[in-house]
């Protein structure tokens, strides 16, 4: 009888592998909390059923993955570090400060945005003045119309008389001879009802006379009355040419040239900046 026992010992740990004690070793070390896909630790049946066996362990696998309550806690404290509710609302008091915003209804200054060659209409001697690109806004009140100066209801009711500032620095391409260039200022609108192409000038340089390869510049100071303009007239600068063609022509520079329109009454520059 011990030799059957001893020879069925000897049967059983023949039967033990090695390898699943290592195996199953560290289930039994680390506790039970979820269940092992081992089918050599836990048996499963064909729709993935666990059997338990008689006198067999149920071997469970610790799970490694899991978010403390620790961190938890440290998020939302951090959270709620920025944000507090229910919210306050602070007023403070903000001193008076008094902001003046030079705002002038009444200044501008144009040039022409490019240079170009002067109209020339001339019929039995008598010039035909047409308006003139002064397009390009260096300052000041924006144009209503292309190359004009519009009078709004803000600058007639404000009583002010106008002051023109103008300079014109025009040049003469010939291979020979004289040419002749002059200007005037243009206006339109209610008052006048109709186009005044001559309402003041003409003005030129050296009586309108340039010779060939010359430069002239022809500087204009002049006051429009308040009385002299209604709302919705408009100024423009006008130009006749005695010679307009490829091999004879006049042209305005852009840049050095320019149409300052101020407050008559202020004592102020090209710029209107004031004069000490």
């Amino acid at each position: 009888m011990a030799r059957q026992t001893n020879f069925s010992n000897r049967r059983n740990r023949s039967l033990i592998d090695p390898v699943n004690i290592l195996q199953n070793a560290k289930y039994i070390n680390n506790g039970l909390t979820i269940t092992s896909d081992n089918t050599d630790i836990n048996k499963r049946d064909e729709n993935g059923n666990i059997i338990v066996e008689d006198n067999r362990p149920l071997i469970i696998e610790t799970n490694s993955y899991r978010i403390p309550n620790s961190d938890m806690l440290e998020i939302l404290d951090t959270r709620f570090t920025y944000f507090k509710f229910p919210a306050n609302t602070v007023i403070e008091d903000i001193p008076d400060s008094n902001i003046e915003l030079d705002l002038d209804p009444i200044y501008a200054r144009y040039r022409p945005a490019s240079s170009n060659r002067m109209p020339s209409q001339i019929f039995e001697g008598n010039g035909i003045f047409n308006g003139i690109e002064f397009s390009f806004i260096e300052e000041g009140l924006p144009q209503k119309a292309a190359n004009t100066y519009y009078i709004s209801k803000e600058i007639k009711n404000s009583g002010v008389n106008l002051r023109f500032r103008i300079r014109l620095v025009h040049s003469y391409s010939a291979a020979s001879g004289t040419g002749s260039l002059f200007f005037t200022i243009m206006k339109n609108g209610p008052s006048v009802g109709g186009l005044q192409r001559t309402y003041k000038g003409p003005f030129s340089s050296n009586g309108g006379n340039i010779v060939a390869g010359a430069k002239q510049t022809v500087d204009i100071d002049l006051v429009i009355p308040n009385w002299d303009f209604e709302i919705g007239d408009y100024f423009q600068i006008g130009a006749v040419a005695g010679q307009n063609n490829d091999d004879q022509n006049h042209v305005l520079e852009a840049v050095p040239s320019y149409w300052v329109i101020t407050d008559a009454n202020k004592n102020v520059d090209e710029w209107n900046q004031p004069i000490s």
